[in-house]
């Protein structure tokens, strides 16, 4: 099931760098702020959030939260702590996009 969701992502990201070198500057729904080449759309930041949740609480708990930066990084300490397998990055690129649908 993880290679299958790396190979998607590594796909979509893929597909992503090269739509985004094609577009003409249109409209986007990716993160901002975060590089392009680790920008992912909507429904993959969606699809990361709910792997690294697992059973724990549901995508539709976690997108109703308001929280500011820091309290997003202290809520992602603790799953850390608890054992959740997320990087340094993965817990940047979720903090900006769960602070980014809020402002």
């Amino acid at each position: 099931m993880k290679k299958q969701f790396f190979a998607f992502l590594a796909v979509g990201l893929i597909a992503i760098l090269v739509l985004g070198a094609c577009s003409s500057g249109g409209a986007s729904t990716v993160v901002q702020d975060v590089p392009a080449e680790v920008a992912m759309t909507d429904a993959e930041m969606e699809a990361l959030i709910s792997e690294k949740i697992e059973d724990q609480h549901t995508l539709e708990f976690i997108l109703q939260q308001e929280k500011t930066a820091e309290e997003w990084s202290e809520t992602l300490d603790r799953m850390i702590q608890y054992g959740a397998k997320i990087s340094p990055e993965e817990k940047t690129l979720i903090i900006d996009w769960l602070v980014s649908r809020n402002k």
